[in-house]
């Protein structure tokens, strides 16, 4: 795991808009002394994308997730990001617009983790990956991420008794 993707789930204040992004300096008055929390990296880790607390209709263009440089925030709570194997999947879509459901999808299959027909979203020879903490993300999926990252420590604790 990466340092930039481990501080995923962190929770941040915008302090300034110095390095952001041209579009998100534009809102400044606005995102400043905004806080949220860290829902992905981007740009080879050097933007945050932070969704903002507080209601949609409070925002500027409703939009609720924006993207920041790391050097124009106040870092304030760090906690563990997704783990590596969560990561290693794609991100793939079931459903339409707005009720579409985020799967996790390994990397050889078309189907996702729960066996739903999905569909990919390939960027220029990579995909996006899954996040189990997405708002969208589905139940099933998590739980079988989960559930595997569970039962893959249990064998890892199991050897470790066996060697002693």
């Amino acid at each position: 795991m990466t340092a930039a993707s481990s501080r995923v789930g962190c929770r941040v204040k915008i302090v300034d808009m110095m390095h952001s992004p041209t579009r998100t300096r534009a809102s400044k008055g606005w995102l400043l002394d905004q806080r949220g929390t860290v829902v992905g990296v981007l740009r080879d880790g050097t933007l945050a994308l932070i969704e903002l607390d507080g209601e949609p209709h409070q925002r500027p263009g409703r939009l609720r997730r924006w993207p920041i440089h790391w050097d124009d925030l106040l870092v304030y709570t760090i906690q563990a990001g997704p783990d590596e194997q969560a990561c290693s999947y794609r991100l793939g879509l079931s459903g339409v617009k707005r009720n579409a459901v985020q799967h996790a999808v390994p990397a050889d299959r078309q189907t996702s983790l729960c066996d739903e027909p999905v569909q990919p979203l390939p960027t220029l020879d990579w995909s996006l990956p899954f996040l189990p903490t997405a708002t969208r993300a589905c139940p099933a999926c998590v739980r079988l991420i989960y559930q595997s990252i569970d039962e893959a420590a249990a064998r890892v604790a199991y050897r470790r008794h066996q060697v002693r």
